[in-house]
């Protein structure tokens, strides 16, 4: 019954974790910062094509910015511990009934 009430709170936590991960919005607005970011890069190309200037990748590489904020950190640090914990649990589950069978 103790296990059953223990795993139901880190259910109940990795829920959260995600929740409040979904409700910032964090992947939709690195995906909007994404495509805005490409729009503005393929505008440059075309207006340095048209100018007849040299062309380079490296002139238009994005830059890694980052976009979180304090509760996306906590959010994903959460959701991370959940994962761990989850995935140490079943790793426990499955050596125990390994050790059964065997």
């Amino acid at each position: 019954m103790k296990l059953f009430k223990i795993l139901f709170i880190f259910l109940i936590l990795g829920f959260l974790g995600l929740y409040f991960a979904y409700s910032n919005g964090y992947y939709e607005t690195m995906q909007r910062e994404k495509v805005s970011l490409t729009n503005k890069q393929i505008e440059e190309f075309e207006e340095a094509l048209m100018n007849g200037e040299e062309i380079s990748l490296d002139a238009y590489k994005l830059d890694n910015i980052d976009y979180s904020t304090n509760t996306s950190k906590l959010s994903l640090k959460v959701s991370n511990s959940f994962e761990n914990i989850v995935d140490y649990g079943i790793k426990f589950i499955f050596r125990k009934i390994s050790n059964v069978i065997e």
